[in-house]
């Protein structure tokens, strides 16, 4: 798809470039902090000198790209670099490591949606001849003098299969410009405060200005009947000049389950989606369920009319939503009716929340009632398996963070179900290490962290993923995208202490349905790496070769467990790739 001219949402591009309006008519010598860009470093912690010497390297090699592409270097005004989809692209451009080569290469499954981003970068001038960054230069103006960019398009191109006249349509490709929102100094470590890319919101033309750059997220859903083989394509992104980008995509020979075989549920749903009637809310939920992520509730919410909790609930089970949760022990007339219609199997309780072991007797007490009045209605609870509360809950739901890895192995071991749940901070546990070194969904963390949790979930067995709040926005965010996205609020006791971007994995579009963010990507591509763990399994069961029974325990080099896993996304690419290879190799 193009970039969509007739309906240009000109408020978005005024929030979400946000800095960049504002260095037009500033001293671009200095960062946003008042402190001078060559004298910072990057998020990695490289001098400014370091960061341009590697940037303008891999611009040389853009600039024969170019040269090849009937650009000369003096016409050079803005190059376009690549980057895979477990790396979070910041807005200073001297940060920006991805690839100048004009090419990106991705690979999937029949079924599955795959994703990179391309980075554009303005070239000044007097950026031209730079190759390195030196005291004699002292970057020679270079990218702290005034350059504008505008792109006023990104035309629609067709991925084609070279040996054969299948082509994977422009519809089945999409842009999405990624913006950024502030940050603040957390009560963890991170390894930047300030901007974060997170939104992902409708393509449109977009200027650009040093010294920043502007990631554009794509991604390409893989028709289900996509012979296997190699796809070809250019995207072409017009400015001042045209910059071509080729793409090679390789369709593995196997499919992802057309009902997934796992989802992440949510909690805390803005009042936004449900304002406008049920079938508004069933089509913003669509975009959610196009991720695999759908809130808990949904059905709880529609349970005072049974036409509607029906249609709710079967619309569901059609988009393989695997579960809903009741807010609490169910009238008889509702219980009557989920056991009659043979649903009870895919509905839990949850009426509490984190409680307290002095809480335990209560707990217990209803759990029981629950079990006495409900047959056959499972009693779920954020709450860890602890050796003083067995039988208290039939699906345990904690938080990895202070998860005790024998204690859950028990819990398995006597026929009990484990969800997790990220909150970033849970209350009344006992942590056996740093939260922080645990992956995590707020914004400043690396994409690995978004992803990884599927692979460990698969790992350990754990039933399924789920993230406390998928749009418990903050105060403030009426307002956006006319005004930037607000800061989360300092969280009081017991939530002591700042948590960026905690609590929302999406935000409220100004076309009535919710845009999506990086993270929810990340989820998403978590999730479908589990379903190459989980096709695995199924063609091999228990046997197979050493190295299958390897990637089905996931290679130590990847994941140890929750505190030791890879950074490196190349690691779990690589890692993904063998799984690939693996499950078409089989019979």
């Amino acid at each position: 798809m193009g970039l969509m001219s007739t309906r240009t949402i000109r408020t978005v591009s005024i929030a979400v470039l946000g800095m960049a309006g504002i260095v037009l008519s500033a001293d671009l010598t200095h960062h946003e902090n008042g402190i001078e860009w060559l004298h910072t470093t990057d998020d990695w912690g490289r001098p400014w000198g370091d960061a341009c010497s590697s940037f303008y390297r891999r611009l040389e090699m853009h600039r024969e790209l170019l040269a090849n592409q009937g650009i000369s270097p003096d016409q050079v005004e803005f190059a376009v670099g690549t980057e895979n989809s477990l790396q979070k692209v910041f807005r200073p451009k001297m940060w920006f490591r991805g690839d100048f080569s004009g090419a990106v290469e991705i690979a999937a499954a029949r079924g599955e949606t795959e994703s990179f981003q391309l980075v554009v970068c303005p070239v000044a001038d007097k950026e031209r001849g730079i190759t390195y960054l030196s005291d004699e230069q002292l970057q020679g103006g270079g990218s702290l003098t005034d350059k504008t960019v505008h792109v006023s398009d990104i035309a629609p191109f067709v991925l084609k299969h070279v040996d054969s006249e299948y082509e994977i349509s422009p519809g089945n490709i999409e842009f999405y410009r990624v913006g950024y929102i502030q940050t603040v100094p957390a009560q963890y470590p991170v390894m930047h405060v300030g901007d974060w890319p997170d939104p992902l919101l409708p393509l449109e033309p977009f200027e650009v200005a040093n010294p920043f750059c502007q990631p554009v997220w794509v991604d390409v859903k893989v028709p289900w009947d996509a012979p296997a083989g190699i796809y070809a394509g250019t995207i072409i992104v017009k400015g001042p000049h045209d910059v071509h980008i080729a793409v090679s995509l390789n369709v593995w020979d196997f499919s992802l389950s057309e009902k997934p075989n796992t989802f992440t549920m949510t909690w805390s749903m803005n009042d936004w989606f449900m304002k406008d009637g049920v079938d508004c809310c069933l089509a913003k939920l669509g975009v959610l369920l196009d991720h695999r992520v759908a809130p808990w509730y949904v059905a709880d919410q529609h349970k005072t009319d049974l036409f509607q909790f029906d249609r709710v609930v079967k619309w569901l089970w059609s988009r393989g939503v695997p579960i809903q949760a009741l807010s609490g022990k169910p009238e008889p007339e509702l219980y009557r009716h989920i056991k009659d219609k043979g649903w009870l199997d895919r509905f839990i309780c949850i009426w509490g929340d984190e409680p307290h072991e002095r809480d335990y007797a209560e707990y217990r007490s209803r759990t029981q009632q629950i079990h006495m009045d409900c047959p056959g209605l499972s009693v779920a609870m954020t709450e860890t398996p602890r050796p003083d509360n067995i039988g208290l809950f039939d699906v345990w739901i904690p938080e990895p963070s202070s998860q005790n890895d024998q204690w859950i192995q028990d819990a398995l071991q006597r026929g009990d179900r484990v969800w997790w749940y990220f909150c970033q901070l849970p209350i009344h546990a006992e942590y056996p290490g740093p939260i922080h070194a645990n992956p995590g969904m707020v914004v400043d963390r690396p994409a690995i962290d978004h992803r990884i949790p599927y692979w460990l979930a698969f790992q350990q067995h754990i039933e399924g993923v789920a993230y406390w709040a998928l749009s418990s926005w903050p105060s403030g965010w009426e307002e956006w995208p006319e005004k930037p996205w607000p800061v989360n609020p300092l969280s009081s006791f017991p939530y002591s202490g700042q948590h960026n971007g905690n609590g929302f994995i999406c935000y409220p579009g100004t076309d009535g349905m919710p845009w999506p963010s990086i993270r929810m990507k990340c989820i998403r591509d978590g999730m479908e790496d589990h379903d190459y763990l989980s096709t695995l399994r199924a063609k091999t069961g228990e046997g197979g070769s050493s190295e299958i029974r390897q990637l089905l325990e996931v290679p130590p080099e990847l994941a140890m467990g929750l505190r030791y896993y890879n950074k490196n996304p190349a690691v779990l690419l690589k890692v993904r790739r063998l799984l690939a290879a693996a499950i078409t190799n089989l019979p």
